[in-house]
């Protein structure tokens, strides 16, 4: 059985909300968390094409364990008033405008959908909107774009679905999946709203932390075992003066997935 069975048929939807039922979506994610899990990796490994070089350690304990593997180093861009990548994954980005969808491989989303304050989400109206959908293959991890305060982060439970592109043709993934929403003052981007968004299995994400100071470049938190998304949210005085990178203009208004990496400059304000 595949997304496609599960989403896109009347038995497979039906089937679908059984298992949810009946929490064996959880009991596949206890397997993953134990040793025998580990006769999976190196299939993974290579059906994702993954290039283990970045990573020292080579033993896990299961597959949790690898999917969550940390870097012995991780670069990040410096510069100030250079905004950077909170994680690996192929990036869009959206203007925000009162009227906004944001396109999700078939599906369509307002910022309301993805987080529980409307004051907070048309505060940010006029701004950009980046969409960065994390791949089986990418690093899972994710950092803080810029030094600053990390004021509070809120948890929606949601419904945990794929988030695979035929499950969004089907139902609004996005907005029923499991997810995180920071808000953060910065140094240079003013106030930003992260969101991270779990996806089937458990949609779990291990937070380093949830409020107080931090730095451009510091680890927040990684996902555990699906493939995720994160969500940046900037005001329309930071979109005014930023000036994307060329290789990333393509993903202005949802048109292109450009591939980038966690710590990796797209885009400089004007008067930095």
């Amino acid at each position: 059985m595949n997304a496609a069975f599960f989403y896109q048929t009347v038995s497979g939807r039906f089937l679908l909300r059984l298992l949810q039922g009946a929490h064996l979506f959880s009991l596949a994610a206890g397997f993953l968390r134990t040793p025998f899990s580990c006769v999976l990796i190196p299939w993974y490994i290579r059906k994702h094409q993954i290039d283990m070089r970045p990573f020292v350690l080579r033993h896990y304990h299961s597959f949790v364990d690898f999917f969550a593997r940390a870097k012995d180093e991780c670069l990040f861009e410096e510069a100030p008033g250079v905004l950077i990548s909170p994680c690996d994954g192929l990036l869009t980005v959206y203007p925000i405008t009162r009227n906004l969808r944001i396109h999700m491989k078939g599906s369509w989303y307002r910022l309301r959908d993805l987080i529980s304050n409307r004051e907070t989400a048309d505060s940010f109206r006029g701004g950009y909107c980046f969409v960065f959908r994390l791949q089986a293959k990418d690093y899972h991890h994710f950092c803080c774009i810029d030094d600053g305060t990390l004021l509070s982060t809120i948890f929606l439970p949601g419904q945990l679905h794929s988030v695979q592109p035929i499950a969004c043709d089907t139902v609004p993934v996005y907005r029923l999946n499991r997810r995180w929403w920071s808000v953060l003052d910065t140094a240079h981007f003013g106030r930003v709203v992260q969101i991270e968004v779990g996806a089937m299995l458990v949609g779990g994400v291990h937070l380093c932390k949830v409020q107080g100071e931090c730095q451009r470049g510091e680890e927040l938190g990684h996902f555990e075992l699906a493939g995720s998304t994160i969500v940046l949210l900037v005001t329309e005085s930071v979109r005014k003066q930023l000036h994307m990178y060329e290789p990333y203009v393509a993903s202005l208004g949802g048109y292109a997935e450009v591939p980038v990496t966690m710590g990796q400059g797209i885009g400089v304000l004007r008067d930095a």
